[in-house]
């Protein structure tokens, strides 16, 4: 008797799902290593303190990335690639940032150094309230860049309030007027700020896709055949893109690779299971070959009995299962069929549905079984 079938498989919902989540974690970490030397290499430069705010909202999204990266791969990688760029922008930002203090205190402190010897001619000529008021209303400022923007209009301010005669000024006509001049130019420094930061979060989100594009050409370099011409094609189409759609398409490959990585990884589960479940039926079993083509993709597992009995298994990349029992006599190959599929459904948890019969010859009574024939002659028909 000989029969072939033909079933989908499918590896356990859970197995699977961690085989998903492994491939994430196994793409998203080198990612959140890259941000922690970041950040380690900012605090290492000494400035963190510059970018107080930003670095602790990074280091707070990377701890809890990095403590969630084993539980949900997922959230962590949808927050890795949004947060990429402030990561990667950072250290120009902070340097940026850094550069502009040093040089507004450098020309405050000049500024204020040829002030004070001009206030020290002037100060017997002013009354004590109002330098208090004058001096108050330069305290207090968000940051030295717009002290030091505004400090041409404070200093011609100073000739108009302080140079007239004490009764016609007050200390609230000085703190009025700074506080007007305070307002604007710190306004101002705040855009300018945002656009320092803009420009360097756009140089970021482009160090992110650089190391995105790495990761997928690493990948396409060890992939062979049309897998790996395609996914070569589709990194070379992405290259010249605006960073905003450079990043949707890499993001799309990212996920067909995923998807590609977890559908081989249940075929080896599957692959695994058919083998030892031959073994344990008592089969000698042949190591898997794989046969790979534009046609086709399937690895074949062939196993004999003595007599010459064969069991041929097929597991194709697409989620197809398909045995062929043959070269018996009478109906003992129901007797060698039934407990191989039954260890792989119960033993290995391989779910099978959607049987499809190929052919059954229920009883070769003019056929003995023969010697096992050659895998060569096999492949060569």
């Amino acid at each position: 008797m000989s029969r072939a079938d033909e079933y989908r498989y499918q590896i356990e919902r859970e197995r699977k799902q961690e085989l998903n989540r492994q491939r994430v974690r196994d793409t998203t970490r080198p990612f959140l290593e890259r941000y922690r030397r970041v950040l380690n290499d900012v605090r290492g430069q000494g400035l963190e303190g510059v970018v107080a705010e930003e670095f602790r909202e990074l280091s707070i999204q990377l701890d809890n990335m990095e403590a969630l990266l084993d539980a949900d791969p997922f959230i962590v990688r949808e927050r890795s690639r949004a947060l990429g760029g402030r990561f990667h922008a950072l250290p120009r930002f902070a340097r940026e940032r850094q550069r502009s203090h040093q040089e507004a205190e450098r020309a405050a402190a000049e500024a204020f150094r040829k002030a004070q010897q001009e206030e020290a001619e002037r100060k017997n000529q002013l009354k004590a309230e109002l330098e208090t008021a004058w001096r108050k209303g330069l305290t207090g400022w968000s940051t030295p860049v717009a002290l030091n923007a505004a400090f041409g209009e404070i200093q011609e301010l100073r000739k108009q309030l302080l140079c007239k005669p004490p009764g016609e000024i007050s200390t609230g006509d000085i703190e009025a007027a700074l506080r007007e001049v305070q307002a604007r130019y710190e306004e101002k420094a705040a855009r300018q700020l945002e656009e320092i930061k803009a420009l360097a979060h756009q140089e970021g989100v482009v160090d992110a896709l650089a190391l995105q594009r790495e990761q997928l050409a690493e990948e396409a370099k060890n992939a062979s055949g049309e897998a790996g011409s395609k996914l070569r094609e589709a990194l070379a189409h992405a290259t010249g893109l605006t960073p905003k759609k450079q990043a949707e398409v890499l993001n799309d490959i990212a996920q067909e690779q995923d998807e590609a990585a977890v559908d081989e990884s249940q075929r080896r589960e599957v692959v695994r299971a058919v083998y030892q479940s031959l073994q344990k039926a008592g089969f000698a079993v042949d190591a898997p070959e794989r046969f790979a083509s534009d046609a086709r993709d399937e690895v074949l597992i062939r196993a004999r009995r003595p007599a010459g009995a064969q069991a041929d298994f097929r597991v194709n990349l697409s989620g197809h299962l398909s045995y062929k029992f043959h070269q018996y006599k009478g109906k003992t190959c129901e007797k060698d069929v039934a407990p191989v599929m039954a260890t792989l459904q119960q033993a290995y948890g391989i779910s099978l549905s959607d049987k499809r019969v190929i052919w059954v010859n229920p009883d070769d009574k003019d056929q003995d079984e023969r010697p096992y024939p050659d895998a060569v002659q096999e492949r060569n028909k």
